[in-house]
């Protein structure tokens, strides 16, 4: 009679920790791990499901879930995957990154818009004003994609070389080459040591140097003279 007992106890927990093929569910967790580090999407995908059918709760595992969807071609199905992530953790850029992600792949691009927006206006975070600026000149929708931008540069008050670059990059895009330069140059002014930023005032015919650098304008005021 104890054992009967012993063995209803232990058979559900045995059914949770047990995965595919056998296998406990951290040796799963392991598996996908690896065979999305090495391009195995399709085993990835297999095992993170697994575990995510059997560990509902743990939604950092159910992200890398919908990571190795997205890499594998199956964005439809990841957008429902971190659908569901962002409503637990709605403030997670993580999370938040990789629906956009799966969003623009899956083509949703008018239910991508709504949501970067939401997040600009909700949150109203550098991070949130940049993803909608990025994704913005992806669409073709310009006219958003540099208020987003600009208004990301006045949140962060001159303080991040990034935010610069991005404007930069956005300006290089439009062909506005003006604005391109000065928008590196602020960006040199922050970070004059970042390789990968000198290679790109290279690139468009400038030379960083001493007198290269330009003050970010934010860092003066949060009202911006016209760009």
């Amino acid at each position: 009679m104890v054992l009967s007992r012993l063995a209803c106890v232990l058979v559900p927990v045995l059914a949770l920790l047990v995965g595919c093929g056998g296998r406990p569910l951290h040796v799963v967790l392991k598996d996908a791990d690896h065979a999305y580090q090495r391009g195995d999407y399709a085993a990835s995908i297999r095992d993170y499901a697994t575990y995510v059918e059997r560990r509902p709760d743990e939604v950092h595992i159910r992200y890398r879930y919908g990571k190795a969807l997205i890499a594998g071609g199956q964005a439809r199905t990841a957008v429902e995957q971190l659908n569901i992530c962002t409503d637990v953790s709605p403030l997670n850029d993580a999370y938040l990154d990789a629906q956009a992600q799966a969003m623009y792949d899956a083509g949703e691009a008018e239910a991508l818009q709504t949501l970067l927006a939401r997040a600009s206006s909700e949150r109203g975070r550098v991070t949130d004003y940049l993803r909608q600026g990025h994704y913005a000149v992806l669409l073709g929708n310009l006219d958003e994609a540099r208020q987003a931008l600009i208004t990301a540069a006045k949140l962060d008050q001159g303080a991040s070389w990034q935010v610069q670059r991005e404007l930069a990059d956005f300006y290089g895009r439009v062909g506005d080459t003006p604005r391109q330069v000065r928008r590196l140059r602020m960006a040199f002014f922050l970070n004059p040591d970042n390789p990968e930023l000198l290679a790109e005032i290279r690139r468009v015919g400038e030379v960083p140097g001493p007198t290269f650098g330009l003050r970010p304008e934010e860092i003066v005021t949060t009202a911006t003279a016209p760009e």
